[in-house]
């Protein structure tokens, strides 16, 4: 699992370590029933104050994508198959709608841009 903080960003720290689990089981990077790292574990390892990453934990917790075993830590719900395909939707439509704000600001139609795409899934080669 690879989570990567940007400072800068404006947005919560401990918003950026939900999405980055989120991500992570998204692309299948953490699956059902693996043990997460501790709250202080992660904390060491992204630098920032075990309060952060307990407020992640507890909000991947209300989302139902990770679960805790008294005495036992952290681990990814087994139930995580159905939000892994939100996640996925919600990844691809973010760069789509990055994809056609540039392709707009570029001056290509909305019609243009259809056509690179419906070629870009016929063949995979680019426009």
């Amino acid at each position: 699992m690879t989570i990567k903080i940007n400072q800068q960003s404006g947005v919560p720290i401990y918003l950026q370590i939900v999405q980055g689990i989120k991500n992570s089981v998204a692309f299948g990077t953490l699956a059902p029933g693996e043990k997460l790292l501790s709250v202080r574990e992660l904390a060491v390892k992204l630098r920032v104050n075990p309060n952060t990453v307990a407020r992640a934990y507890r909000e991947l917790k209300h989302e139902n994508i990770i679960e805790s075993k008294w005495g036992g830590g952290n681990f990814i719900s087994g139930s995580v198959a159905k939000i892994a395909d939100k996640e996925k939707k919600k990844i691809i439509t973010e760069e789509l709608l990055r994809a056609v704000k540039n392709g707009r600001e570029l001056g290509f139609t909305d019609q243009e841009l259809k056509l690179i795409l419906e070629r870009i899934l016929k063949d995979g080669s680019e426009a």
